[in-house]
Formats: C-alpha cells, sequence, structure tokens
C-alpha cells in the first residue's frame, strides 16, 4: 500500500452519515483538505467559532465544494469524530501486538510504560481539537463526549489486563486494579493538557511521557 493512499483521510469515511464519498481523485483532495484544515482550526479556535467559510478559506477551497461533500458542519465534525477514534483504534492495536509479543521477555515495567505513555499522548495531541470541540458539544449533542469514554475504558482493560503479566507485577492481586487507577491519572493529566493546556508541560512536549510514564509504573508497582 503507498504511502499517498494511506495518508487520504476520507477513504475511512466510507458509509459515514452526512458524507458524500468521492468518486474521483480531486473529490478525495477535496475532502482531505478539509478535515485537515478541520483538525487544525479546532486546535486553536472553539466548536461554535468555526465557521463553515472560515474552513474553506483555511482548505483554500469554496463553501460550494464543502456542501458537496458534507452535509452540513456538523456532519463535518461527525466525520472528524469518527476518524479521531478510528486512529484511536489503530493505537490500540499497535500497543496491544507489541504488549503480546513481549510479554514474557525480559522488559522492565518502566520500558512498557514510556511506550504506552508515548502512543497516548500522541494521540491526544494529533485530536486535541476534536476532543475539545467534544466536550463543548457535550450539552446540546446526545452522546458527543460518550464514545471517547468508551474507548478509554476499553483501552485500559486492554493494556492493563496485559501488563499484570510483566515479571514486576505477576501474581500480585492487587495489580490490576492499580494499573486501572493509575492509567485514570495519566488519562485525567492528557485530557486536561489537551482542553486546557495548564502546563508545565505542554502535550507536544516529551517531557510529559517521561512524566506520566513514571507516575504509572511507580503507582503500579508501588
Amino acid at each position: 500500500m503507498s504511502e499517498e493512499h494511506e495518508t487520504r483521510l476520507s477513504d475511512a469515511l466510507e458509509n459515514q452519515d452526512g458524507f458524500v464519498t468521492p468518486r474521483y481523485r480531486s473529490g478525495q483532495r477535496t475532502a482531505d483538505a478539509l478535515l485537515e484544515s478541520g483538525r487544525t482550526l479546532l486546535a486553536q479556535i472553539s466548536y461554535e467559532g468555526l465557521s463553515v467559510s472560515e474552513l474553506c478559506k483555511s482548505a483554500g477551497l469554496t463553501t460550494g465544494a464543502f456542501y458537496r461533500r458534507f452535509e452540513s458542519k456538523d456532519a463535518f465534525f461527525l466525520s472528524l469524530q469518527r476518524l479521531a477514534l478510528d486512529d484511536a483504534e489503530r493505537v490500540t492495536r499497535v500497543v496491544t501486538a507489541q504488549l503480546d509479543s513481549d510479554i514474557g521477555k525480559d522488559v522492565a515495567l518502566a520500558q512498557y510504560a514510556f511506550e504506552i505513555v508515548d502512543a497516548m499522548r500522541a494521540w491526544h495531541s494529533r485530536n486535541r481539537g476534536v476532543l475539545r470541540a467534544s466536550i463543548q458539544r457535550r450539552d446540546h449533542t446526545a452522546g458527543g463526549w460518550q464514545p471517547f469514554k468508551e474507548y478509554a475504558r476499553e483501552f485500559v482493560e486492554e493494556v492493563a489486563v496485559r501488563l499484570t503479566r510483566v515479571p514486576e507485577l505477576l501474581g500480585r492481586n492487587d495489580a490490576l486494579p492499580r494499573l486501572r487507577i493509575a492509567f485514570q491519572i495519566v488519562l485525567g493529566t492528557l485530557i486536561n493538557a489537551a482542553l486546557n493546556e495548564p502546563g508545565p508541560l505542554q502535550l507536544d512536549e516529551p517531557e510529559m511521557t517521561d512524566a506520566l510514564a513514571q507516575t504509572l509504573a511507580l503507582y503500579a508497582r508501588a
């Protein structure tokens, strides 16, 4: 599979409500340009503050081009949400496959923690605008935040169960509940960083991976 094909965001939106699947490459490029611009703009401004005209200006397209691909602004945002959740599922597959491959080897909990937290931080960084907008829309859009909550629960369970087999935690009855709490701390920090950027560490800083990975490993082992 070529790299160009892999980067077409619109490929993942087949059968998405409110999205008209492009028949030609030009339509794919239009949809991708809009989706990329939407992710970028939502990291800078609120969902309510984002207008279709501003989105199209950022993408170098007309509003007519937008409505040929998306039924409405809400349909456009739901497409962005689907892409974020697809990305989350990909992260889960990568992380769990690596754990399944490595468990039983002489790998320290701290190393697993670093790799897992770094994948989590990168996902929150890539999708911070969609996360922020999902919170903003929660009051007037049913289920706006729920898909992300469900994904987070599933991710923690998938990963935590595997980590209980790491030699440092093997045989400990309290390993799983401690890992769940440790992941709650990590997730809470990452979401707060995505929504509010309070500092002192920002999502784009590798030092955040170091700090949160140490937190996860230390609490799990304590």
